[in-house]
């Protein structure tokens, strides 16, 4: 596995790969750009072409290429190996293959049961016939991987079981359930077209089952449990397909269902993503913003689901998103309109209208008397605008609302300033402070000096810092800053660039001189006032000697 890694760096440069996901730009021999692992306005997120690696001084993310897409892309080590193995070319190579345990097993089970599931399709002809008739064509099922689970009780679990799979380890997996009473395992999805959901990395963690023939109570869909793999909060639907192409149109469409986002896709609309009937959450969002800053949610016209598209919508406005809605005719779902009219689908996207204007739309059409519409825009619109992080946006839509529904301005900034916003502020990230804030003068000019001594810039710098520190001390503060060795390297490079001259290095290493002289000025004074004060007299009159030559070094350096 080791020898894989070392093929893959070698093919693939950090810039090239870091710039697949983010616009860098040049800063001295580095480049920088905006952090994805945190807010910011200003670039604080470095990357170094020569050494392989990247540091944020933000929020303190460094790492490799392999570090950088596991963080990125919200995956585990195997899934970031998979990812840039196939970018890189490269053929992995495991040891102990008949070995393989834990989360890797899991993932093995669950290919096999997804190709198990799309054999199964092709020979049950209502399955095929129940996704023709939806409009979707054999390429799309084909990528998708959809597949059917037959209407048996334990046929699955045969399959798996014949391929040496333990029961315990399908459970795990999600596909197999217990019995009542400590009965016999059975087959978790029955009678379903099934539907593989994959992390970014393109690796199945779950499944969602239709329905195709059952009882009125059945669910008309069933979801893999939550597993080690699959967590809903964090799993969209279509992301690894949808992902090239959000960075590329620089925004993403929501929608709900997995059908919905497989008719999407198939009118050409590929960055579409589908929340599987689950409500949008906070790491959803935080996925999301890894590939684009602009959201576009396509709302049902239904109360229930538009009540609960309106929740999703708030919480990804709050997150500093850009949000936009697109609404569709009343009694279609995405997947029913693209069949009756793909191009009718694409204009209901490019009609999309920004969040907070749907909705002062939407009251203003109601109907309200003066009272009920200030009500209105009090409770239904003011919180969204109070989510808004720019003060220039607030103010826009604030004069809007007083143009539109002839409410004072004054009157709207009074209730916006009590208007509570749709996440609490208490939930909001507080900015962390970093060690280098704190820093005294000598330890800056340590962590200057040590950085340039990391970089390798002057290769006489070590023993020059040994003759200030002593041999001793000199191990013990090269051991403190090791573990900052990434950040004060990339610190250095980009104060100072390659043009590191002998005379700038020489200054550090004369204040450094002069700081560790004062530090043992301080010190001797203290144990010169606690010698007089204890009535030490040779001891004092020794210390004074030794305060005085001190001083007269700091004049001299």
């Amino acid at each position: 596995m080791s020898d894989s890694v070392e093929k893959i760096k070698d093919r693939l440069g950090i810039a090239e790969v870091i710039g697949s996901y983010l616009k860098l730009e040049k800063a001295g021999k580095n480049l920088k750009a905006r952090c994805p692992f945190h807010n910011e306005k200003t670039a604080s997120f470095f990357v170094s072409p020569d050494r392989g690696s990247f540091y944020c001084f933000g929020c303190g993310a460094k790492g490799d290429i392999f570090s950088f897409v596991e963080q990125f892309e919200g995956l585990d080590f195997k899934g970031t190996l998979k990812l840039l193995a196939e970018r890189a070319g490269v053929k992995l190579e495991y040891e102990n293959r008949d070995e393989r345990t834990g989360r890797e097993k899991i993932f093995q089970i669950l290919e096999e049961a997804t190709r198990y599931f799309e054999d199964n399709l092709k020979l049950n002809d209502d399955a095929k016939s129940y996704l023709q008739k939806r409009g979707v064509a054999e390429k799309t099922r084909i990528a998708f991987r959809i597949g059917y689970a037959p209407d048996e009780w334990r046929s699955l679990l045969a399959d798996l079981k014949n391929k040496k799979f333990a029961e315990s380890d399908l459970e795990k997996a999600g596909l197999i359930k217990k019995g009542e009473a400590g009965g016999n395992y059975y087959d978790r999805f029955r009678g379903r077209i099934i539907f593989p959901i994959a992390d970014s990395a393109g690796r199945i963690v779950g499944f969602s089952g239709r329905i195709l023939k059952g009882k009125p109570d059945d669910a008309k869909y069933l979801n893999s449990p939550e597993t080690e793999l699959f967590v809903k909060s964090r799993i969209l639907y279509g992301l690894d397909k949808a992902k090239a192409m959000i960075r590329r149109r620089d925004f993403v469409v929501l929608v709900e269902g997995q059908m919905d986002l497989l008719m999407s896709h198939q009118a050409g609309v590929t960055n579409t993503v589908a929340s599987s009937g689950t409500a949008l959450t906070d790491e959803h969002i935080n996925l999301l913003k890894r590939f684009s800053n602009r959201l576009l949610l396509v709302f049902d016209p239904d109360e229930a689901g538009f009540k609960a598209a309106l929740r999703g919508a708030g919480l990804a406005l709050t997150r500093g998103l850009e949000v936009k809605v697109a609404i569709l005719p009343k009694g279609l779902d995405p997947a029913d309109m693209i069949l009756k009219s793909p191009a009718g689908w694409k204009d209901t996207l490019k009609n999309a209208v920004f969040l907070i204007d749907f909705l002062l739309a939407r009251i203003l059409n109601k109907g309200y008397d003066k009272r009920q519409l200030a009500k209105a825009v009090e409770k239904e619109v003011l919180p969204y605008i109070a989510s808004l992080k720019s003060r220039i946006e607030q103010s826009h839509y604030i004069s809007e609302i007083a143009d539109k529904a002839n409410i004072k301005e004054e009157a709207l900034w009074e209730e916006l300033r009590k208007a509570v916003p749709i996440i609490s502020a208490a939930t909001s990230k507080v900015t962390k402070t970093t060690a280098r804030d704190k820093l005294t003068k000598l330890e800056l000019l340590e962590r200057r000096l040590f950085g340039l001594l990391f970089a390798e810039k002057d290769k006489g710098l070590e023993s020059e810092l040994k003759n200030i520190f002593g041999a001793t001390e000199f191990k013990t503060v090269l051991k403190f800053w090791q573990p900052f060795k990434e950040e004060i390297v990339f610190e250095v490079e980009t104060i100072l660039g390659d043009g590191v001259s002998e005379k700038e290095i020489t200054e550090l290493l004369a204040n450094l001189k002069n700081e560790k002289l004062r530090e043992k000025f301080l010190q001797k004074t203290r144990e010169l006032a606690e010698a007089e004060k204890t009535g030490e007299v040779a001891r004092a009159r020794k210390l004074m000697e030794e305060c005085q030559k001190l001083s007269k070094e700091i004049t001299n350096n």
